[in-house]
């Protein structure tokens, strides 16, 4: 029993590729992937500069609690993370046939209210162990909301060109 999609196929054993060009499609604009990567930081570096203060006093914390725990993996982790939300917007953005940044903008941000914004407020909501304020969840959901919403505007208006 199988089912067969455009370029995959489900089996009882598993998902199998047809070719290898199908599991990273060709069509992705990969600068665009690499250039987003690198505005994530920079997001991400702005957007705490802003609003770090409100989010420490929101976890009852200072500055010198968090300094110590800065490591490499935190930032290794954090890099792994947005290539892998870039391809995967940049893989579903040109599969949806989305030729244009507002085109791409409605993914990027469905994807985020679906995917991130729903599952997190949930659980920091109605989780019997934490009791995180809307305000602590919004500043926490908003540098992924914008992150998102960049990558869909970039992603579907700088679409590869083919031969």
């Amino acid at each position: 029993m199988h089912f067969r999609f455009p370029s995959l196929t489900f089996t009882k054993l598993g998902l199998t590729a047809h070719t290898r060009e199908n599991l990273m499609n060709s069509k992705i604009n990969h600068l665009a992937v690499w250039i987003l990567v690198v505005v994530y930081f920079l997001i991400g570096w702005g957007w705490y500069a802003i609003l770090g203060e409100k989010w420490l006093n929101l976890h009852a914390r200072t500055m010198t609690d968090i300094e110590r725990t800065h490591n490499v993996s935190a930032y290794l982790l954090a890099f792994i993370a947005s290539i892998i939300v870039n391809y995967a917007l940049a893989w579903l953005i040109n599969r949806l046939n989305a030729a244009s940044a507002i085109a791409g903008l409605k993914i990027a941000l469905l994807c985020w209210f679906a995917f991130l914004f729903v599952e997190y407020s949930t659980i920091a909501v109605f989780s019997a162990f934490e009791t995180n304020p809307w305000l602590l969840i919004l500043i926490d959901m908003g540098r992924p909301f914008v992150a998102f919403a960049i990558s869909g505007l970039v992603l579907g208006a700088w679409r590869k060109r083919t031969a």
